[in-house]
């Protein structure tokens, strides 16, 4: 993209015009997420900057000086952003939770689904306790082995709300279910955790 028009999509923006925001949203997201993510090794964890980086670029929209370099500003934020998440991780008195939540890989995921196997009846309890759309994405996923291209095309939503849902599914199961898994099995966890 040129200067040029870069400099028209910030101006946009500064006017608070969604398309240019979407716009920078796709020009950057892709550079943004291996930065962020060869500082963090985790998809979770970038995930999350990543969309605190965007809502931060939205809400100081009004404070984008047009004379100086967007692409160092955002990098800047960005920057900014993962140095504080780590160092709020290294804060906590304990990093069990951190270890929990950040369950991503295939690898780990295969082996959460061992686990939530192993708890079925209590599984089945929980997924009945959260709405309806999170429960059928779950549903569709880890019991009917459908992609989540498959489930988006089922549902009319697309592939990342499905793959939010399913996330955050599977940690309100991992938080109920932590008071009922055995210490070999959490070890086991924290295993794959530290080998991440």
């Amino acid at each position: 993209m040129s200067g040029q028009s870069l400099a028209f999509l910030l101006a946009s923006l500064k006017k608070g015009n969604r398309a240019a925001f979407e716009a920078i949203f796709d020009l950057y997201e892709k550079r943004l997420y291996y930065f962020v993510f060869s500082i963090t090794k985790s998809e979770y964890a970038t995930e999350e900057i990543l969309q605190e980086v965007f809502i931060k670029i939205w809400t100081k929209k009004e404070t984008i000086d047009l004379d100086r370099s967007f692409e160092s500003f955002i990098f800047t934020i960005a920057k900014n952003l993962t140095y504080n998440y780590l160092r709020n991780i290294a804060n906590q008195q304990s990093l069990k939770e951190e270890y929990w939540k950040n369950i991503t890989s295939l690898n780990e995921e295969t082996k959460d689904s061992i686990i939530l196997a192993e708890y079925e009846d209590i599984v089945n309890d929980i997924l009945q306790q959260i709405p309806t759309q999170k429960r059928s994405i779950y549903i569709l996923s880890k019991q009917q082995g459908k992609s989540n291209k498959e489930i988006a095309d089922l549902l009319g939503i697309t592939q990342k709300t499905v793959k939010n849902h399913l996330w955050k599914t599977l940690q309100i199961i991992r938080t109920q279910l932590e008071p009922h898994i055995t210490d070999s099995v959490y070890a086991s966890l924290l295993g794959l955790f530290l080998f991440y």
